[in-house]
């Protein structure tokens, strides 16, 4: 009887706890403030269901107390976290995440790009009703605003007007600067990796991003020829089936060729655009093959 008494208690302090924690939002200490409090419950109940011993109702009102005091210290010091703080707004533009599937009277999503010293974060931002709620925010692009977020929002604090409420990430990727793409891509390519991979798919091959109309991210293994002159990637779809090849020249699109032992960055690259660690762009050879023979043996690479 003391111990189910005790659970009972438990669970009516610990549902304070939740509720505190709730209002709070998400506790920024690794994990949401919900899943803090499922843990401590669960464990809670596992001494429980294992203890052979029970303890008087005031030291277990103690234990309690200091369990809860330790929960919301960490909640607290997570709202202390949430401050504020001076943030760059990089770029920020419209765009349709259906592509070419939305209706003609949809709204367009804003994507934004802030850069917070080292960190770069992204987020999108919806309005409804035609309220336009963003608009005239692309004036304020390389100036500071004030920002906060987690890591589901950004709140945006104009220097007049109401904060605005983000979500954080994007889909949107034709931001102009490289620190930007990356924290868009980053996330996709994170998910291939955090996946099996197929057992169809080399494991030295590499993921990168999709085009946006059809897989997230594919497979890719590219080797420049022996003669020097063509990059030739294989690809595979996620699930692992193969997708042909994608040909690249084997020079830059400046004109500066490519090194034998050329490296490739996984978040600026995607299908049908490889760019270097260097940040210079392969230039992409559009010359028709069959079988992956030239149609016209001889053709300068273009």
């Amino acid at each position: 009887m003391a111990a189910k008494a005790g659970h009972a208690e438990a669970e009516l302090l610990f549902g304070e706890i939740g509720r505190k924690e709730d209002s709070a939002d998400v506790c920024e200490t690794g994990m949401g403030g919900s899943t803090l409090k499922r843990m401590m419950q669960s464990s809670i109940s596992i001494w429980f269901r294992h203890s052979r011993f029970t303890i008087p109702g005031r030291i277990f009102r103690i234990v309690l107390s200091v369990c809860a005091g330790l929960s919301l210290t960490l909640c607290a010091s997570a709202r202390e976290a949430k401050d504020f703080s001076a943030a760059t707004l990089v770029e920020k533009a419209g765009y349709q995440p259906c592509h070419y599937g939305c209706s003609e009277r949809a709204e367009p999503v804003n994507a934004f790009c802030f850069r917070q010293g080292d960190q770069v974060v992204v987020g999108d931002g919806i309005s409804f009703l035609h309220e336009k709620k963003f608009s005239g925010l692309e004036e304020l692009a390389g100036k500071q605003v004030q920002i906060r977020f987690n890591r589901r929002y950004v709140w945006v604090m104009p220097p007049d007007g109401p904060v605005m409420k983000l979500e954080r990430g994007t889909t949107y990727e034709n931001f102009k600067d490289a620190g930007c793409i990356r924290d868009v891509r980053k996330p996709i390519i994170d998910s291939a990796y955090a996946h099996k991979r197929p057992g169809k798919v080399p494991t030295y091959a590499f993921a990168l991003a999709g085009t946006g109309k059809g897989d997230l991210y594919l497979w890719f293994q590219c080797d420049l020829s022996s003669d020097k002159s063509v990059i030739a990637c294989l690809r595979w779809y996620r699930n692992g089936d193969p997708y042909g090849k994608d040909w690249y020249c084997a020079r830059t699109v400046d004109g500066a060729p490519v090194a034998a032992e050329f490296e490739i960055d996984p978040l600026l690259s995607q299908e049908g655009r490889l760019v270097l660690k260097s940040g210079a762009v392969v230039q992409q050879d559009h010359r028709g093959r069959t079988n992956d023979v030239l149609d016209r043996p001889g053709e300068a690479c273009r």
